[in-house]
């Protein structure tokens, strides 16, 4: 799975203050959009395009046609005619998206990101959509949390394809700080959209068992998801109608990642004998990555937020440049 970005450029935008990675979101069904330009019926092309990050576009090596004026450019990207046919098909553009935190975002540069997810995911052979071999695939793709992300991911995503669903690793544009979404792309294939964007693997992993479990419990219901995080794995949800998706979709998650009866097997009224080698022993037996653990137990108070966290899987993105 190759992602084109510079690393350096990554790791400057990790660590800016605005950008910390501080959790992922909940659900949402409307946005503002204040850093967004309000595109009107008679906007001219090339304003149109001055609206997009065009440049980390290229610096990221998205998929842009070669030649022709910025706004052609962007016109062939998104597959309209015009900035009138864009504002019809993207202006109020229905996807989940898990994201860090209540911000006002830019429309622009995220439904740049979510023309970039569907148009890798496009390049990937799908089966038609089978929910009893997705199910029966979880417990592999769980598995795949003890390996390296980059080579883990590979294999998720040919299981994935396999079941009717396309994982793709996109970069973060600037003024999106999307860590993922997911989106049926037909009636019968869905995308799941992943971002570099966490610095431990039970962050990933949480994320896209969550887009998972959007894609399992809720059928092709287009939903809208943004911001708002308590924290890593739980949500404080801004319009409550819907707060019941994002609650199914972590609880889904947080209970294939660890399932309850294996849970319960822990001593988690008595904290002093969580010990490292027993939280280790544990995930071991249950075969997924100690550090999920860890943050688990953080996320329910049983372990301190400092504590433990030697045990959790640190990601180090590979890069590799196209040719």
């Amino acid at each position: 799975m190759k992602l084109n970005i510079d690393p350096n450029w990554l790791l400057r935008m990790a660590e800016k203050e605005d950008n910390r990675i501080v959790s992922v979101g909940g659900l949402v069904t409307r946005v503002e959009m204040n850093m967004g330009v309000e595109i009107q019926p008679d906007m001219r092309p090339s304003e149109w395009s001055r609206i997009f990050p065009l440049k980390a576009m290229r610096k990221f090596q998205f998929s842009l046609p070669e030649g022709g004026s910025d706004a052609e450019v962007l016109l062939k990207f998104f597959g309209v005619q015009s900035p009138d046919a864009w504002r019809a098909k993207w202006g109020n553009y229905e996807v989940a998206f898990r994201q860090t935190q209540k911000f006002d975002f830019h429309r622009e540069a995220l439904t740049a990101w979510v023309r970039e997810a569907e148009i890798t995911a496009s390049q990937i052979p799908l089966a038609e959509f089978d929910e009893a071999k997705l199910r029966s695939s979880l417990n592999v793709l769980r598995r795949l949390t003890r390996e390296d992300a980059m080579p883990a991911l590979d294999q998720a995503q040919v299981i994935c394809s396999h079941c009717g669903v396309a994982l793709v690793l996109v970069a973060e544009l600037p003024g999106t700080r999307i860590s993922g979404c997911s989106r049926w792309l037909t009636d019968s294939q869905a995308m799941v959209g992943l971002t570099p964007r966490y610095k431990s693997g039970e962050q990933l992993w949480f994320t896209f068992f969550h887009e998972l479990g959007h894609i399992l419990l809720h059928g092709n219901q287009q939903l809208f998801v943004v911001d708002n995080a308590a924290d890593e794995m739980g949500d404080e949800v801004v319009d409550p109608v819907m707060a019941k998706y994002e609650e199914e979709a972590d609880r889904f998650a947080a209970d294939i990642l660890i399932p309850p009866a294996e849970l319960a097997k822990l001593p988690l009224h008595k904290p002093d004998e969580l010990t490292s080698e027993l939280i280790q022993d544990f995930a071991e037996s249950i075969e997924i990555h100690p550090g999920i653990v860890i943050h688990r137990l953080q996320h329910d108070k049983v372990l301190g937020h400092w504590q433990g966290n030697t045990l959790k899987q640190k990601l180090e993105w590979g890069f590799i440049p196209e040719e």
